[in-house]
């Protein structure tokens, strides 16, 4: 059973990074052929996705917690389950609102890549879920690490509106750039209220997922 998810989460992280790579080298070569003038800015907004950072994460979560399953038997360290159910909420949390919100907004020609899309979004979420509440060596989180898992999103929201609206966009000329659109205060008639509204909802969307997988962690497994 070890072995088994130990293979399953090398897979995922290997999967997860190939899928980034697999966006960023076409995001590059998008950017070339519009001839943007400022590649370094938006090799900046392809690395300021939540999606992405996440992801880069959970790809190290999980070859750490691959490692953890085949050097050593029992229960894991604290501190990686903790890694472990912030990786783990915030990848399950990326895949909802993928689902919910962001799945049929079409994307400009050349950046369609279903297969990276489904891999980041649909298949690692599905699986990040299942390998928590299935695989061995879970241990026990505190309910203090609840706050220190929402405290990332927040500091990424607030980076996220520092910075966006600061940013050119080369592909439409706007003085702005937003990674996601419910978090751009111009695309709707509401502004900031608007933004306000999303960020309260996903904020509790992440603290309920978080205490449900810390909940669960301190859940006794039957023999």
């Amino acid at each position: 059973m070890r072995r088994f998810f130990a293979a399953a989460r090398a897979l995922m992280a290997v999967g997860l990074l190939v899928a980034v790579a697999g966006r960023f080298q076409s995001y590059l070569s998008f950017w070339t052929a519009r001839g943007d003038e400022n590649i370094a800015a938006d090799v900046a907004n392809f690395f300021s996705y939540f999606t992405i950072q996440t992801s880069l994460f959970h790809a190290a979560v999980f070859a750490l917690g691959a490692g953890f399953l085949l050097a050593r038997p029992g229960p894991d360290p604290g501190w990686l389950g903790a890694l472990r159910a912030a990786a783990t909420t915030y990848t399950v949390t990326t895949g909802v609102v993928y689902n919910a919100l962001l799945r049929r907004i079409p994307l400009d020609p050349g950046l369609e890549q279903p297969w990276a899309n489904e891999v980041l979004h649909s298949i690692v979420p599905v699986y990040a879920l299942l390998d928590w509440l299935l695989a061995p060596g879970r241990n026990p989180v505190r309910w203090r690490t609840v706050g220190w898992i929402v405290a990332y999103p927040v500091l990424w929201v607030s980076y996220t509106l520092l910075r966006a609206p600061r940013v050119l966009d080369e592909g439409t000329g706007n003085a702005w750039w937003y990674p996601y659109p419910f978090l751009d205060p111009n695309a709707s008639a509401g502004g900031y209220g608007t933004v306000a509204v999303w960020v309260a909802v996903l904020a509790a969307v992440i603290t309920a997922m978080a205490s449900g997988l810390v909940g669960i962690s301190r859940r006794r497994r039957g023999p």
